[in-house]
């Protein structure tokens, strides 16, 4: 049984997900239009703007080529491209928490249909500071016609607590008939995430 987007966001406040479909981790409104990934002998997909290091915004005032979302509510999370330690480059993005809320959250999409079978690896570098709740962690979900029917949200190893910078990674395979994949990273209650250089691999089975 699959839950819409709406749904399977809203369970985040502390309620379990179905294990159908999820994966594993490994510690090392309104969206934009889908970018199809290029169906190369190449792994890696090429990210909008991975590091953060544009200076652009977008439409609505989030970092150019990502979208920001939270629970709905009252304004609960703070998105800024920090010049502040970044891992890589002159800047990267803190997720903050400011209000009630459970979660913010940002992403961007891609259409996956031509990579169907394929698992899709996440990887970015997270620090934390004071992160308490259910933690923090990198998000990839995979949705057919707004429902979802595949993620992997770091349930299995959320960062916890105040965290210098370590690279993550969590995958999850993309099954038949998926029409979108975003992937991003959340904030999950009190305290803050900082997200940079986020890498995007599709690999063959």
């Amino acid at each position: 049984m699959s839950l819409s987007r709406i749904a399977i966001l809203a369970l985040l406040a502390g309620c379990a997900l179905p294990h159908a479909h999820a994966a594993t981790t490994e510690a090392t409104e309104k969206t934009p239009a889908l970018r199809t990934p290029p169906a190369a002998p190449t792994n890696g997909v090429p990210l909008a703007n991975p590091g953060f290091e544009s200076a652009q915004s977008g439409p609505r005032g989030d970092p150019v080529g990502w979208f920001t979302f939270q629970h709905a509510g009252p304004p609960s999370y703070r998105y800024v491209v920090d010049t502040d330690r970044p891992h890589g480059g002159a800047r990267s993005l803190r997720i903050e928490n400011i209000g009630p809320e459970p979660y913010g959250a940002i992403a961007q999409a891609f259409d996956p249909k031509p990579h169907v079978g394929k698992t899709a690896k996440l990887s970015g570098w997270l620090r934390t500071r004071d992160a308490n709740d259910a933690g923090a962690g990198l998000t990839l979900l995979v949705l057919q016609g707004g429902a979802t029917v595949a993620y992997n949200y770091q349930f299995d190893a959320p960062v916890n607590g105040t965290t210098d910078w370590k690279r993550y990674t969590i995958s999850v395979v993309i099954p038949k008939g998926a029409d979108r994949l975003e992937v991003g990273a959340m904030m999950r209650g009190k305290g803050a995430l900082w997200l940079d250089d986020v890498e995007l691999e599709l690999v063959a089975p």
